[in-house]
């Protein structure tokens, strides 16, 4: 087949080769054929390539402009608020066990000098003088003169069973002020403070009267001729309207 190819192309060639060469000048001139433009065909309509088309055919094919692809529409974008970023909470760390000190690690502690406490002054109490009498009574009666600013105070100093003892005078004061007293005990058989029989009646070798406003304190106590105390002394408060206003006292003298 080859063979037959060869020798039609060569026949051809010889016969082109004859004819030009018989003609003269007054031959025309060949018009050179217009290379044909390439139309594309519309999508769809390509003609379907048969198997004796040169190979050529499909890259024309694929020159064709290509079709026109729907763009999809731009979504519109919108912004979003921030999102806050959670914060991890803080882990509590877990209580752990204390160690209990053993004795071999606890430090050994200094010993230091315990300050001794001064002891506080003890107040010693004033001893009760040694009198030589001992007050036995110290009553309070009502009044004998009612109206009248007077005080009375009665005293009884004696001896033994019953036996008065003469000598001795008391010391009085109001409000802290000494008052004068010119009376002195009797001794023998004692007196009596009121006449006849009467609740407040009392033996007595002693009486003084003040006349004086009667409120206020009134101390009392038994002296002797010097000035020296020999009794315990008696304290009575009187308001501005007391008729308790007469005071009464017993000394007794003490065992020697």
């Amino acid at each position: 087949m080859k063979c037959v190819m060869h020798l039609g192309w060569s026949v051809m060639v010889l016969a082109a080769l004859l004819v030009g060469g018989c003609g003269g000048r007054d031959e025309p001139t060949p018009t050179r054929t217009p290379i044909p433009t390439y139309t594309p065909t519309p999508p769809g309509r390509q003609p379907v390539a048969v198997a004796q088309q040169p190979a050529v055919q499909p890259a024309v094919a694929q020159a064709a402009a290509p079709a026109a692809t729907p763009v999809p529409p731009t979504a519109t974008f919108t912004p979003e608020p921030p999102t806050a970023t959670p914060v991890p909470p803080t882990p509590t760390p877990a209580p752990t066990d204390t160690p209990t000190a053993t004795p071999t690690d606890t430090p050994t502690a200094t010993p230091t000098d315990t300050p001794t406490a001064t002891p506080s002054p003890t107040l010693t109490p004033t001893p009760t003088p040694d009198y030589a009498f001992a007050l036995e009574a110290a009553e309070q009666f009502p009044t004998q003169l009612p109206g009248v600013d007077e005080v009375r105070v009665y005293v009884y100093v004696y001896q033994g069973e019953a036996y008065a003892l003469g000598g001795y005078t008391i010391r009085v004061s109001k409000d802290g002020a000494p008052l004068t007293v010119q009376a002195r005990s009797t001794e023998g058989l004692p007196g009596e403070t009121r006449p006849g029989p009467n609740p407040y009646t009392r033996f007595a070798n002693l009486g003084a009267a003040f006349f004086e406003k009667p409120q206020g304190v009134w101390e009392i106590q038994l002296i002797d001729h010097g000035g020296f105390a020999m009794g315990e002394p008696a304290r009575f408060v009187l308001g501005p309207d007391d008729e308790l206003r007469e005071f009464y006292l017993r000394y007794h003298e003490k065992p020697r």
